[in-house]
C-alpha cells in the first residue's frame, strides 16, 4: 500500500530523549497581567505567552541573563485572582526590536486550583 503522506509536507522530528517537561504548558484563553522585577527594583509589566504548573514564558521589554531570579505577580483577566512566585530564568531568546523572550521555572509548582484561573 503507497504512503498516505503528503508530498512536500515536514514530518515532526523523532526525537530520542523524552520530553523534560514535567507540566502541560497552555496558552492562555484571556489575557495574563504580569509584572516582574529583578532585585529591589520597580515593578515593570510583561505579557505572558504561556503558562504551565511548573513556569511561564513572558514578552518582557528589558535585557536579563540565564540565572536571573526574578520576583513575578500573576493577575487573571477578570483579575479575581493574584498569584506571586518567583521565577528562575532558564532560556532568554530576542524578540523584536527592544523586547526579549525568557521562559523560567517557578521556585513552587502551582496547584491545580493556583492555576485554573489563568486558563480558563
Amino acid at each position: 500500500m503507497p504512503s498516505q503522506v503528503l508530498p512536500g509536507r515536514a514530518r515532526p522530528v523523532k526525537r530520542k530523549h523524552a520530553n523534560r517537561r514535567a507540566s502541560i504548558r497552555f496558552t492562555p484563553a484571556q489575557e495574563i497581567v504580569c509584572y516582574w522585577r529583578a532585585g529591589a527594583g520597580d515593578f515593570v509589566r510583561a505579557r505572558v505567552c504561556d503558562i504551565s504548573a511548573g513556569g511561564a514564558c513572558l514578552l518582557i521589554d528589558r535585557r536579563v541573563a540565564v540565572g536571573a531570579v526574578l520576583d513575578v505577580e500573576l493577575i487573571n483577566g477578570p483579575h479575581t485572582c493574584l498569584c506571586a512566585r518567583i521565577l528562575e530564568v532558564l532560556r532568554v531568546f530576542p524578540g523584536r526590536g527592544r523586547d526579549t523572550v525568557i521562559a523560567g521555572q517557578f521556585d513552587r509548582t502551582l496547584t491545580y486550583d493556583e492555576l485554573l484561573p489563568f486558563i480558563l
